[in-house]
């Protein structure tokens, strides 16, 4: 998932746009591409308004991530999108005599002979989507029919059977996604593959962990700016984060951290030793000891920040101060947890037939 994937039927409105313009061989396939989003976004716009995740409703021709590039690399990941490469690769391919001819040809053909050649791979980008909607994309909604929310959940269990997605999609209601504030909160979180309890079970922990760094970040930004008031807030969530900590002392106390860094590691190779060693020591300052006043915690904190942002330290300099307004979430981290939620309730809504 992508913090900025907001609806399911993206992924299979970007399928019937692009097959759209495979049909028109001649036609300037990025320009035609971009002509058919807007449509869709002007349709989406009048069917659903504000604050339903129209992608460009706002931005119109301005935009600057169309919904494809959003959700290009998802719809290889689900195994929608057969084309491999990138999307400049995929237009380029379109204007290759090859391509025109097999374009050609399939505008002759039946469609039912269409789908079920690319069904078997003998040719085509794209896995058998169900037909694209009458009148699309003049008009368009986020709603889907049984038979796409089938499709959909069977592309993510085809392709990532073993993750915690999947296992929603199979065992879950929309209303259990919509209840639960955070993945490990959700009703089959205690029914999952092991590797998936493993994942929440990190989750969980480094999310609690996480959040007394922000908070004493925040309470040391407020000590800068002489803002008493919000320094006596955040000083009040740090003492109620403590008494969280001292109540999940037993679970931080067992967790097997190596394990989860392993994990880390083999799902994203990239992830640096600097970010562990931050995390690692900030975790036995946090379990063995208060942090509001700890001078090593806040000195931690202070040195993370100038590493990653250096003059833009915000506790370091204060031209930064005067240029930044605001502070971070004090919030738990979710793990995108909000964009799974709105995803999984359009599946589940559209298998239930709601």
């Amino acid at each position: 998932m992508s913090t900025i994937q907001t609806r399911a039927r993206y992924f299979l409105f970007i399928p019937w746009i692009l097959q759209m313009v495979e049909a028109r061989p001649n036609a300037r396939g990025d320009q035609l591409a971009r002509q058919l989003q807007l449509q869709l976004c002007g349709a989406l716009d009048q069917t659903h308004g504000p604050g339903e995740g129209v992608i460009g409703r706002e931005a119109g021709v301005a935009l600057q991530r169309w919904p494809i590039s959003i959700y290009w690399l998802g719809l290889g990941r689900w195994g929608i999108r057969r084309h491999v490469g990138s999307i400049p690769a995929y237009f380029a391919s379109l204007r290759q005599p090859s391509a025109l001819l097999l374009a050609t040809r399939a505008l002759e053909e039946p469609v039912e002979d269409r789908r079920y050649e690319a069904a078997d791979g003998i040719r085509g980008n794209w896995a058998a989507v169900p037909e694209q909607p009458p009148e699309f994309p003049e008009t368009a909604s986020f709603t889907l029919t049984a038979e796409e929310g089938h499709f959909l959940r069977d592309c993510i269990d085809l392709n990532h059977p073993h993750t915690y997605l999947a296992h929603i999609l199979r065992h879950g209601e929309a209303d259990g996604v919509w209840d639960a504030d955070f993945p490990w909160k959700h009703p089959a979180a205690g029914t999952g593959p092991a590797s998936v309890q493993a994942w929440l079970h990190d989750a969980r922990l480094f999310s609690l962990v996480h959040q007394g760094g922000v908070l004493l970040y925040n309470l040391m930004l407020a000590e800068e700016l002489k803002q008493e008031e919000r320094r006596e807030d955040f000083f009040g969530w740090l003492v109620e984060w403590s008494e969280s900590m001292e109540a999940s002392q037993d679970d931080l106390k067992s967790w097997d951290r190596a394990a989860m860094w392993q994990r880390l590691w083999t799902a994203n190779p990239r992830l640096r030793m600097r970010t562990r060693e931050f995390a690692d020591r900030w975790y036995m300052l946090a379990t063995t000891q208060p942090v509001a006043d700890e001078p090593e915690a806040r000195r931690l904190i202070r040195e993370r920040e100038r590493a990653l942002k250096g003059m833009r330290s915000r506790l370091t300099y204060a031209e930064a101060r005067d240029h930044r307004r605001g502070y971070p979430t004090s919030a738990r981290l979710q793990f995108r947890w909000p964009q799974v939620q709105r995803m999984a309730a359009d599946i589940l809504d559209g298998l239930s037939g709601t």
